[in-house]
């Protein structure tokens, strides 16, 4: 009874098999007449046409952003020149018209707050770290 049993659950699933088969090559016949029919409607040249047009127009916008891009970077990088040069046409009709306007105002370069030097601000950097490092523990 038991090998009666297990034979017939053997047929069964071949014939599952069978009709999952049958199905997939139905389903292969349908995908495949769809690809015919996208195959007949695709006209490859007319794409490769509108692929390569595609690629010129987008190179041209790259170099458009880039040409603006560098427009913008030295339009920016000229305005420190033109306050520079400002000063500079000032300092000039200052010492023309002989006047000296640190002398007037009682500035002098000792009274002026010096820079630090690299060493300080690196050394002050490291010790803001190892305080960083310290409070993360």
């Amino acid at each position: 009874m038991y090998h009666m049993r297990t034979q017939i659950q053997g047929v069964s699933l071949r014939i599952q098999t069978m009709s999952s088969t049958a199905e997939l090559a139905s389903s292969m016949k349908g995908v495949t007449k769809a690809m015919k029919s996208m195959n007949k409607q695709m006209n490859i040249p007319e794409m490769q046409k509108i692929m390569r047009e595609f690629e010129k127009e987008n190179e041209q916008m790259g170099m458009k952003e880039e040409m603006m891009n560098d427009a913008i970077d030295d339009v920016m990088d000229d305005e420190g020149e033109e306050e520079e040069e400002t000063e500079l046409e000032i300092q000039k009709v200052m010492d023309e018209a002989g006047l000296d306007f640190r002398q007037k105002v009682g500035v002098t370069n000792t009274n002026l707050p010096q820079k630090e030097s690299a060493e300080e601000n690196d050394e002050d950097l490291d010790a803001r770290l190892a305080a960083l490092k310290a409070t993360m523990k």
